[in-house]
């Protein structure tokens, strides 16, 4: 046997706490579980704004999502309305969900919209997610930084 086929040995005997419970799942002996199914239609929501503009954006809409193991994609259609200073507008936009993935209860993805999103899922079976939002939204013809929060049940 050679030295890199003992490392995953050695270190689990010789973990000792908070390594341990690091490591607990890589010292097991039943294998990786197979990840969450977040498959099918959701329906969403999400806040987010910039404190500079004094401007917020709420979203709600579906998110429709196909699954294959850890990794994900799908679509949404929403209704987008941003208000502040200046800023009075409703939109609705739809496009394609990318680059998801779920670890555990940790779930992240794209939207083509330029918003990148991480979260957690919850719920036996699972019926909730929710987490922060960093986005780029266009407003009168230029694109500014939003952060939020959004969450997804069905």
């Amino acid at each position: 046997e050679s030295h890199l086929s003992l490392l995953p040995r050695m270190v689990c005997m010789r973990a000792r706490f908070p390594v341990l419970l690091l490591l607990a799942s890589a010292c097991g002996s039943s294998g990786p579980s197979a990840p969450l199914d977040i498959a099918g239609t959701w329906t969403f929501g999400s806040s987010a704004s910039n404190a500079t503009l004094q401007v917020s954006c709420n979203q709600t809409g579906t998110v429709t999502i196909t699954q294959n193991g850890s990794q994900f994609s799908g679509s949404y259609a929403s209704t987008l309305t941003c208000t502040g200073p200046g800023v009075n507008t409703t939109t609705t936009p739809s496009g394609a969900i990318s680059s998801g993935t779920v670890s555990g209860r940790h779930v992240a993805f794209n939207d083509d919209a330029g918003c990148q999103y991480a979260g957690a899922v919850a719920g036996l079976p699972t019926n909730v997610m929710s987490g922060s939002v960093d986005c780029n939204i266009a407003l009168l013809g230029t694109s500014y930084p939003f952060s939020g929060t959004w969450t997804g049940t069905r």
